[in-house]
């Protein structure tokens, strides 16, 4: 029930964002609400194995944009792989794994992307892009990221309830 309801949380997060939140820009920033919902969706889930969310996130994210469907789908997959084992090894608190994964994470997706497009021949100044594209993307998934950390958590605990003890 629990990967059904990522399956569906991931899919709907898409589709809002091609139709919702790339409209709310900030300068040439938008925020990345698939990013939020799989990085709260490994905060607040008991399931083991979140690289495929990750991957089935970055492959709705390839499908929908100009950029080929791998590397987004690398980029996700491993992001969350790597939030996966820092959270399980490393960082117990929840709420600073959360905001600091959204940083990077933010960082890391639009850096892949935009040194892909550097790589291929796109005349980037990196200056400019870094300040126009990056920076208020990190802002506006800063902002976002409580909220949707908040309605991911409780969707979680609607779908896999806590068993009590009679």
């Amino acid at each position: 029930m629990a990967g059904l309801t990522a399956v569906v949380l991931i899919t709907i997060s898409m589709v809002l964002q091609n139709s919702i939140v790339v409209r709310l820009q900030m300068l040439e920033g938008a925020a990345d609400l698939v990013l939020l919902v799989l990085v709260s969706w490994v905060m607040v889930s008991e399931h083991k194995q979140h690289w495929q969310f990750g991957l089935l996130a970055g492959l709705l994210v390839g499908l929908s944009s100009a950029i080929p469907w791998w590397i987004p789908a690398l980029t996700y997959a491993g992001f969350t792989l790597g939030i996966t084992l820092v959270q399980r090894r490393i960082w117990q608190v929840p709420i600073w794994l959360l905001l600091t994964a959204t940083f990077f994470g933010t960082i890391l997706i639009l850096g892949v992307e935009i040194f892909y497009l550097w790589v291929t021949g796109v005349p980037l100044d990196l200056v400019e892009v870094f300040n126009v594209v990056i920076l208020p993307s990190v802002v506006l998934n800063m902002i976002a990221v409580l909220p949707v950390y908040g309605l991911v958590g409780e969707i979680a605990k609607r779908s896999f309830p806590r068993e009590v003890e009679v």
